[in-house]
C-alpha cells in the first residue's frame, strides 16, 4: 500500500531526471482536456496529411508528445468517451455511465475545480457525462461558443489557489459539414456541383444503403462530389483549428504554462468511402478507430516528440492521474503511458475496440502489426497486416490460422461476447427539447 501511494509522487523525480533541468520541475497542478469529436487522425498535418488543415495545432504539437498510433475503444461518441473517462473497455464503461468512477469525479474528490464546455448531442447530461463537474455547459454549437467560456474560467481559476480541470468538447467536424465562408471553398475553390454543406446530411442515406437499411434522399455522388465532401470536412477542420488557437495561446501564458497539463484527443474518425461507406458507427476499420492523441507535459520537453508504439485511449486516464501525482485506483483496464513519455520501455499491449453496425456486433484487437476484426454473432473474422496493408484491403485470415486463433483468444479474454450494439443513444423520455433538436441537427434522430 505504501508503495502504491508513493508511486505517483516519484513521477516528479523521474521527470526531473528525464528533462535534464537544473531546477526541479513542478508536478502539473491543472489539466485541460480537449476532445475534437469525429476527427480522424490522418486529416491533420501533424499526422502527415497533405492539406494544411491544422496549422495552429501543428505548431502547438511541435512541443507536444504525438502518439502516432492511438486506438479508440469504440466507433461512436458515447461509448468512446465513457471508455476514455473511466479507463474501461467500451461496453463496461457505457453500462456503468450512471455510477462508474470518472476522471472528473476522481479529480473533484482531490479538490479540483471541474468545468466542462461541450457541443451537446451525445455529450449531454442525459448520457451521464456531467457527473463530477462543478460546471457543466452543453450549449455550445461551435468551438467559437465554447472557447470564450473556457477562457473566462481559466482567467478566473488562474487567480485562485485550487487546482482545476477543464474539459472542452466540440462537434465542429461532425456531420453536417457546413463551414462558413471562406472555409467552405478553401479546399475546392473550382467545384461547381450540387454538393454543399446542408446537402451533406444526405450522406446518412449512403450509410443506410451500405448497411442494407431503407435509404432516403439523394444518394448519387460522382468523383467530384466525393472530393467536395472531403473538402468540406477539411474546411471544418481548418475552421476548428483557427477557433482553437486562442485557447492554446492562453494556456501558454506565464500564469498557466508551467502548471497545466494539456491533452488533445478525438473519440473516433470518419469514413469517406475508404471501405465503401461514409460517416462512422458502422465499422472498426482504421479510419474510424485511429485517432489523434497529443500531450503537452510541463517541464518535460519531448526529445523526438513522436511515439510510435500503439496505445489505447483507455490508457489516458491512468496517465493523467500519474502525471498529476494523484492515486491511481485499482481495477482500471488501461495502463499508464508515463514510461513512454520518459523514453523508457513499456510492454506492447494489445489494443481493443468495439463497435456496432446495422447487422453486426463488432470487435477488434490489434497486436503489433496484426489486427483481427470479429463479428461476435457470426464469429466471422478478418485479419490484416497494418504495416504491409494500412488500408486494410487484404484479408489474411485464411492463410494465417494460427494468428487468427491467438488473436481470437485475446478477444475472448478481454471482451468475451460484449458489444456496444445496443441503442447508442438511450434517449430518456423526459429529455429537454433543446437536446432533441441538437441530436436531430447532428443526424442522431429523425
Amino acid at each position: 500500500m505504501l508503495l502504491k501511494l508513493a508511486a505517483p509522487f516519484l513521477v516528479a523525480i523521474a521527470l526531473l531526471v528525464a528533462s535534464g533541468c537544473d531546477t526541479a520541475p513542478r508536478t502539473p497542478r491543472n489539466l485541460v482536456l480537449i476532445s475534437l469529436d469525429t476527427l480522424r487522425a490522418d486529416h491533420l498535418g501533424v499526422y502527415g496529411y497533405g492539406r494544411a488543415t491544422s496549422p495552429q495545432l501543428d505548431r502547438w504539437a511541435e512541443r507536444a508528445f504525438v502518439f502516432e498510433n492511438a486506438v479508440s475503444a469504440s466507433n461512436y461518441t458515447l461509448a468512446a468517451h465513457h471508455a476514455l473517462f473511466q479507463s474501461k473497455t467500451a461496453t463496461v464503461a457505457r453500462d456503468a455511465k450512471a455510477d462508474g468512477p470518472t476522471l472528473a469525479g476522481m479529480l473533484q474528490e482531490q479538490g479540483f475545480r471541474t468545468a466542462a464546455f461541450t457541443g451537446g448531442g451525445m455529450m449531454s447530461e442525459f448520457s451521464g457525462f456531467a457527473r463530477g463537474f462543478d460546471i457543466w455547459d452543453q450549449q455550445n454549437h461551435e468551438l467559437e461558443d465554447a472557447v470564450p467560456k473556457a477562457l473566462a474560467f481559466l482567467d478566473e481559476a488562474a487567480r485562485g489557489d485550487a487546482r482545476f480541470y477543464v474539459f472542452v468538447h466540440c462537434l465542429d467536424v461532425h456531420l453536417p459539414y457546413n463551414p462558413p465562408a471562406p472555409f467552405d471553398t478553401h479546399f475546392a475553390p473550382k467545384y461547381t456541383g450540387k454538393v454543399d454543406g446542408d446537402s451533406t446530411r444526405h450522406l446518412l442515406s449512403l450509410r443506410k444503403m451500405f448497411e442494407g437499411r431503407a435509404a432516403y434522399g439523394r444518394t448519387r455522388y460522382d468523383e467530384a462530389d466525393r472530393a467536395k465532401v472531403v473538402a468540406l470536412y477539411d474546411g471544418e477542420i481548418l475552421r476548428m483549428d483557427a477557433a482553437l488557437a486562442p485557447l492554446l495561446a492562453r494556456i501558454e501564458a506565464a500564469d498557466l504554462h508551467d502548471d497545466t497539463l494539456v491533452v488533445i484527443v478525438s473519440d473516433h474518425g470518419e469514413e469517406f468511402w475508404d471501405h465503401g461507406s461514409v460517416l462512422h458507427a458502422h465499422s472498426v476499420f482504421q479510419e474510424l478507430i485511429h485517432v489523434p492523441l497529443l500531450m503537452r507535459v510541463p517541464s518535460l520537453e519531448p526529445d523526438a516528440g513522436r511515439i510510435a508504439q500503439r496505445v489505447s485511449m483507455i490508457d489516458v486516464l491512468p496517465t493523467l492521474l500519474e502525471l498529476l501525482a494523484l492515486p491511481v485506483p485499482a481495477g482500471l483496464h488501461g495502463h499508464s503511458l508515463v514510461p513512454l513519455l520518459r523514453g523508457e520501455p513499456r510492454p506492447q499491449r494489445p489494443a481493443f475496440s468495439e463497435g456496432y453496425a446495422a447487422h453486426a456486433k463488432l470487435q477488434s484487437v490489434t497486436e503489433g502489426d496484426l489486427k483481427l476484426i470479429r463479428d461476435i454473432d457470426t464469429q466471422g473474422v478478418a485479419l490484416y497486416d497494418l504495416k504491409a496493408d494500412p488500408g486494410e484491403r487484404t484479408d489474411l485470415a485464411a492463410s494465417r490460422p494460427e494468428d487468427v486463433q491467438r488473436l481470437r483468444a485475446l478477444l475472448d479474454a478481454a471482451l468475451g461476447t460484449q458489444s456496444v450494439v445496443q441503442d447508442p443513444i438511450g434517449l430518456p423520455d423526459d429529455v429537454d427539447p433543446a437536446t432533441k433538436d441538437r441530436l436531430r441537427e447532428l443526424g442522431y434522430i429523425e
